[in-house]
């Protein structure tokens, strides 16, 4: 019987899942839903679990970009500043698996102690190919 092995980290999706992207380019600002702030605080402190993104990018944008949106949407203190993993950081997109072993060779586990919090289904469906467990999350109602 093999070992069972909790999760240590999840991470999760930004536009579609912790709230609405606008702009474009390094201009993009995210509007988060009402309930991002408790879903992660729930997330880290009841449930003990470090947090991170996982993210597709464009071409004019960068990680600390990224940083910056959720900086000013007021997350980044909730999330671990060094699991900030873009398309560009992992060299591959979701839903490739590629960027999902990425994210938790950063963070220092194995696959299947990540979970991946997001929208899209397709992605999910990746982050499980990777050994990852999924959560399809649904967009909230504005």
């Amino acid at each position: 019987m093999a070992e069972f092995k909790p999760f240590g980290v999840v991470f999760f999706d930004i536009g579609g899942t912790l709230g609405t992207v606008t702009g474009s380019g390094s201009t993009r600002r995210l509007e988060p839903f009402a309930s991002s702030a408790n879903l992660l605080q729930t997330f880290s402190k009841v449930l003990g679990l470090r947090l991170g993104i996982i993210t597709n990018i464009p071409d004019q944008m960068s990680t600390e970009d990224v940083r910056r949106m959720l900086a000013t949407a007021g997350l980044l203190t909730l999330l671990n500043s060094a699991l900030i993993i873009t398309s560009r950081d992992a060299g591959a997109s979701k839903p490739d698996v590629k960027i999902y072993e990425f994210a938790a060779r950063r963070a220092g586990v194995p696959t299947n102690q990540c979970l991946y919090v997001g929208e899209d289904p397709a992605e999910v469906a990746g982050a499980q190919a990777s050994g990852m467990g999924g959560l399809v999350k649904s967009v909230p109602s504005q």
